[in-house]
């Protein structure tokens, strides 16, 4: 399936909006990593195609210190 070509947002009001809605999303994402440390919860990511969880990383740094 071909990809449709992007075409960028040229109504100011609807980029306002959409950045609104990103800003609300981030905060709700960041609520709920900070939740899931705090009940020994890991939160996983994809970095550079490689799943880890902020376990890892925190150990990885740690190492590093």
């Amino acid at each position: 399936m071909k990809q449709k070509s992007f075409k960028p947002v040229t109504d100011l009001d609807v980029l306002l909006q959409a950045m609104e809605i990103v800003a609300i999303g981030n905060v709700a994402v960041h609520r709920a990593q900070a939740s899931n440390r705090a009940l020994g919860i890991p939160n996983n990511y994809s970095i550079g195609g490689h799943l880890v969880s902020d376990i890892e990383i925190d150990a990885r740094s740690e190492t590093l210190n």
